[in-house]
């Protein structure tokens, strides 16, 4: 399964190769790409296209706009894409994910600008698809160590009613308004949706709550409320783009490094030189870990 992220209203072309053990393998027949949102409700249906000269490779066009139907971009969004097919005669699927964002922490011009090593004159070791893929890695990697989104984002959850007023959600700047909700007052029991009016009277905060008006209360229970939000930073600080840039270089060049992976320290003429090593909540590089040190606690208690 793989993931791409998709700004908001942008349309993108999705690509599958479909593989016969490790050998790509044409369909042997039509092959129906079906796009789901969380809630399982279809967007959009359609047939692949196989480019010419290719073997296994198919791709299929994600349509972008402001406004649904015609969109399945228009609104920040988790997508379920669903290929299905004959292959080596036998029926069948594969799934991948599309994420609609509010924004990235940096645009792939803006990469290849960032570093001489990255420019256009280099865009064959360095092409716009591996910059992609490498973007979204760093991008995965500071939002897990800093614990907060930065640009606008998108969450179904399923949550333990707290029978208060306040909801806790596991993300920090949440984004007005909440756009469903749904509860069950015992555990168990199928989830009603709450009015369009009681949606609207749903206040979230930037730590990350959500909070009924004064006299209601989300009922206690387990997994009994849920709720799609949004949630994120308008626009990432530009100490933090700067040090995804470094990050995203580094790992552009990890295979190109002369110390081999598995030291701690090396020694030269000049010395002995401990390494910086990685962990759950660093990358190994200083100047990047000191920048996403200082964002790890977007707000006071929160975690």
């Amino acid at each position: 399964m793989s993931l791409t992220r998709v700004l908001r209203t942008a349309a993108t072309t999705l690509t599958k190769t479909m593989y016969d053990g490790e050998t790509p393998t044409d369909a042997s027949s039509a092959v129906t790409v079906a796009i789901t949102r969380p809630d399982g409700t279809v967007v959009n249906t359609g047939t692949a296209t196989k480019p010419p000269a290719t073997t296994g490779i198919y791709t299929y066009i994600l349509p972008g706009g402001p406004t649904s139907p015609s969109s399945v971009t228009w609104q920040l969004d988790w997508l379920t894409v669903t290929w299905s097919c004959t292959l080596a005669g036998a029926a069948v699927t594969f799934t991948d994910r599309v994420e609609v964002v509010g924004g990235y922490l940096f645009g792939l011009a803006e990469a290849r600008a960032s570093d001489p090593s990255l420019g256009n004159a280099n865009s064959t070791t360095y092409p716009a698809a591996l910059l992609a893929v490498k973007r979204l890695e760093v991008e995965i990697e500071c939002e897990r160590i800093c614990g907060q989104a930065f640009v606008p984002r998108f969450r179904r959850a399923l949550l333990n009613g707290s029978g208060r007023d306040a909801l806790a959600t596991a993300d920090a700047w949440l984004r007005a308004p909440v756009r469903a909700a749904s509860v069950a007052y015992l555990t168990g029991q199928t989830l009603t949706a709450l009015s369009a009016g009681e949606v609207a009277q749903l206040a979230p905060t930037p730590d990350g709550l959500i909070m009924r008006p004064s006299g209601q209360v989300w009922p206690s229970g387990m997994n009994n409320v849920r709720v799609e939000y949004e949630y994120g930073l308008d626009s990432p600080p530009p100490d933090l783009v700067d040090a995804a840039l470094l990050r995203l270089k580094s790992l552009l060049n990890r295979p190109r490094s002369g110390v081999p992976d598995r030291v701690s320290s090396y020694s030269n003429e000049a010395g002995t030189f401990r390494i910086s090593m990685p962990g759950r909540d660093k990358t190994g590089i200083p100047d990047v870990d000191a920048v996403y040190e200082s964002y790890a606690s977007p707000i006071p208690g929160f975690a």
